[in-house]
């Protein structure tokens, strides 16, 4: 093995330089995947070894209003209790300006676990304390930026001035919605009671946390059972780990089925790269073949090259991918509470160097094992008229290199549905595309043989170099049109979203949306609102909060369901259709007639619909208010993700909900200047109200979808690369045939001009397939994902998938053309010598 290892080295020094697609190609793959995995591995530690901290505690007691004394004290037997007062409201500055805030009145136990981070540093408690006759309050980062507050000026909260006195650098159960649905102002109960935002007409939330010794669920069924008539929700910190993991997972997936696309993609690179460096020493295997080199050992010295070429690659890949994975934990750490603990890219890069050196040995053994196979007498005398097979052995290696490919990658996959599901997808797209160079081939054949093509040389030339032994079909469909897929579908999803946000939603949201309008306050709130000149359109709708207690006369407290169960203490948002005032779709049953005015009619929401296997028919039963209303179930409807704006559960006819009104949400439709002017003034009159801008919202939602688009074209761009080298390392490994057999035309009197319109439409005809492929395949897999994934209906830019394909195809393989074309300015004997070895 030295002595072999030492002769591997030597020769690859020589004449090693050649491979440099071969580690341009698998070092792109292997970045994306250990930059992917290991982002997605620091998030994830992070996220899910502090569940705790971010949850608030192990198990939270939900309600609307507070616990009796009796309840609170069976809790505090069981463990440590902290509660927490929250709900939206509106906070003034001393200049007048208005802001949605997620307002928190803490105890002296908050927070069980971690701890609150302040600027200037001090303790929580002496924070929000009284000093003189004004409480304090805890402001976060995000909405200080926003206002400019600083230390020590005063904001009015309902009734009451109180001075900031920090800014929140870290909280640790920070929703992670928190700068949609408002940024957190702490503050003390006393200073909760002082603001006066207590009454009737709101509805603030009870968060009792609880920190205790017994296992979550066994806690909460300890209080079901001790309090079966409680409307109170109970929630574990379990529920939030498997709910964050299977988001994460999904993320996380998705994201490394990228990388492990271009790995594919690099893969193929590889092959090519490798058969044209074989290719290329062949004159060195026939001379160690005849001096008696045994077959093993010579397989094993170029095995050996393609070990140490890999090894070095994917270790620079994962380096460079450790650095963009740092690169963007700094990014999200803006948003998200990273621990920094860079241990965990430890694991994700070994795996992506790992699976860097299985894939050049999966791509590299048929080559070598073609190379292998030619007898030494054949290699003296040049492979142009010899026919390459590569052997079952070279086969059954790449099989079961495949198998150890495959088995890795459900392994490392956070999800292995989504393994399964994207080797089954490369299969399929293997197999169609080997179905469709056959097709073509046949085609091409057919063709060639016509009388339509008499006397049409170039493009005579060109049909039949399609379906010639050495044709460059097959390699140029599978690796640039594969690419191109990718790019095509990432493109048309980047474009729905960014028509979505920029087009579909403007047009149909409102500058304002209003919560908590006070039925007895209606007329008032909508004098305020017309005061508005720009004002074009206001709607009000009543907002009632309850629960469902029975589907067809069976109670959900009793039933041997546990998801019913809890979901009988679930708080559902109910209204009345109000012209689809949220403008959700039905997808199963149909709208009650516009007039209608019989027995109540109800719609339900579909992820609250087939979490309880709900069917149109049912007979619903809610208990609202401490009474009871019977409705038939006659249609399921879904939310328009970026068009709804309530999310609401259930939708009754008109007149079911009217014994039950005590407060509306509404909607208004102005100029930005003018929603500005209305939220302050609202603020100032009527501060229970919640006003939300959509402006911010889609503010934010574009900053989102920037980094993403940014991050998409970022991995686009990687996979092109690895396309363009792909087809470098094509071009490189037909190069001596094409050179021979366009050399050999010249000799025998073609012109070169004439060759070269040949070879020209040749490449054309190949940037057309792959462009048609691209863009159909790539069409199908966003419309896929953006009906099924995203649940978005907008219209796609076929036009710009297959407009971008095609400037790339045509760009790349003329830019081969081109290269082929000037060898042949090389003087023919030249060629045809070392063409044929």
């Amino acid at each position: 093995m030295p002595t072999l290892l030492k002769l591997a080295w030597r020769d690859l020094r020589g004449s090693g330089r050649t491979l440099w697609v071969f580690c341009a190609c698998l070092a792109l793959g292997v970045t994306l995947i250990a930059a992917s995995g290991g982002l997605y591995r620091q998030v994830g530690a992070s996220l899910l070894a502090d569940t705790r901290v971010l949850f608030g505690g192990d198990v939270e007691v939900r309600t609307r209003v507070p616990l009796p004394e009796e309840m609170l004290e069976w809790m505090q037997a069981r463990g440590t209790v902290s509660r927490l007062i929250e709900f939206r409201t509106m906070l003034m500055t001393a200049a007048g300006d208005a802001h949605l805030v997620e307002l928190q009145s803490t105890d002296d136990t908050y927070p069980l676990y971690g701890t609150v981070e302040l600027l200037p540093a001090q303790a929580l408690n002496d924070a929000l304390a009284v000093r003189g006759s004004v409480h304090g309050a805890a402001v976060d980062r995000v909405l200080a930026e926003r206002l400019a507050l600083t230390v020590g000026e005063r904001i009015e909260l309902g009734e009451s001035l109180l001075e900031v006195r920090a800014i929140i650098a870290r909280q640790p159960d920070r929703s992670l919605r928190a700068d949609w649905s408002g940024p957190p102002v702490l503050i003390s109960a006393a200073a909760l009671a002082d603001t006066a935002l207590l009454q009737p007409g709101s509805r603030p939330e009870y968060r009792y946390r609880v920190r205790s010794e017994l296992a979550p669920n066994a806690w909460r069924e300890a209080f079901m059972s001790a309090f079966p008539d409680s409307e109170a929700e109970v929630r574990t910190f379990i529920e939030r780990n498997a709910r964050l993991g299977e988001v994460l997972g999904q993320i996380g997936s998705g994201v490394l089925l990228i990388g492990f696309s271009a790995l594919f993609i690099g893969g193929l690179g590889v092959f090519n790269s490798v058969q044209a460096y074989l290719q290329g020493k062949l004159g060195t295997l026939a001379t160690l073949r005849a001096v008696g080199l045994r077959d093993g050992r010579l397989a094993a010295v170029y095995l050996l090259q393609i070990l140490i070429l890999a090894g070095a690659s994917a270790l620079g890949g994962v380096l460079l991918g450790a650095l963009l994975a740092v690169i963007g934990s700094s990014v999200v750490a803006e948003r998200l509470p990273l621990a920094g603990a860079w241990t965990v890219l430890i694991a994700p890069l070994a795996a992506a160097w790992l699976m860097g050196v299985l894939t050049a040995l999966l791509f590299a053994l048929p080559a070598l094992g073609r190379a292998l196979t030619i007898e030494p007498a054949a290699l003296f005398r040049g492979v142009l008229g010899v026919t390459i097979r590569t052997p079952a052995r070279a086969w059954w290696l790449t099989a079961l290199c495949a198998l150890v490919a495959v088995g890795f990658l459900l392994v490392v996959m956070p999800d292995p549905l989504f393994g399964l599901a994207f080797v089954a997808a490369l299969l399929l797209v293997l197999a169609l595309l080997e179905g469709l160079v056959r097709l073509l081939r046949m085609l091409v054949r057919r063709l060639a043989g016509s009388p339509w093509l008499v006397g049409r040389f170039a493009l005579r030339m060109a049909v039949t170099g399609l379906y010639r032994a050495d044709s460059p079909l097959r390699p140029t469909l599978l690796s640039l049109g594969s690419a191109l897929t990718l790019l095509v579908a990432s493109t048309l999803v980047v474009l729905a979203l960014l028509h979505t946000i920029e087009e579909t939603v403007p047009e149909r949201a409102p500058a304002l949306v209003f919560y908590d309008i006070a039925a007895a306050h209606k007329d008032d709130f909508e004098a305020l609102v017309h005061e508005a000149p720009s004002l074009e359109q206001v709607d009000l709708a009543p907002l009632i909060l309850g629960r469902l207690a029975a589907v067809n006369d069976e109670a959900l407290r009793d039933s041997a369901d546990p998801r019913r169960r809890l979901e009988a203490r679930d708080e559902h948002k109910m209204s009345t259709l109000q012209n689809n005032f949220d403008q959700v779709v039905v997808t199963r049953g149909a709208w009650w007639p516009d007039d209608y005015r019989g027995p109540a009619r109800v719609a339900m929401e579909d992820r609250e619909a087939d979490q309880l296997g709900l069917q149109v028919g049912d007979t619903l039963a809610f208990e609202i208010l401490g009474q009871r209303i019977s409705a038939e179930l006659v249609a399921i409807y879904a939310q328009k993700r970026f068009q709804s704006r309530l999310w609401l559960e259930a939708i009754f006819s008109d007149g079911a909900l009217d014994p039950f009104i005590t407060r509306y949400v509404g909607l208004a439709y102005m100029n930005g200047a003018d929603a500005v002017a209305t939220q302050n003034r609202i603020a100032a009159a009527q501060p229970n109200v919640v006003t939300v801008r959509t402006d911010l919202l889609l503010d934010e939602a574009r900053a989102i979808l920037g980094r993403a688009a940014a991050g998409l074209s970022a991995i686009a761009a990687v996979t092109l690369s690895a396309s363009l080298l792909v087809l470098v390392s094509v071009i490189a490994a037909g190069r001596a045939r094409q050179i021979y057999l366009a050399t050999l035309l010249n000799t025998l009197g073609a012109r070169v001009r004439a060759i070269g319109h040949a070879l020209y439409l040749e490449y054309l005809l190949l940037a057309a397939l792959t462009t048609a492929f691209a863009s159909v395949a790539g069409s199908a897999l966003a419309a896929l994902l953006l009906h099924y994934r995203l649940q978005l209906d907008a219209p796609l830019g076929w036009f710009a998938g297959s407009l971008l394909a095609a400037v790339i195809s045509v760009g790349a393989l003329g830019f081969g053309a081109h290269y082929l074309l000037r060898q042949l300015r090389m003087s023919p004997a030249a060629l045809l010598r070392s063409a044929g070895g």
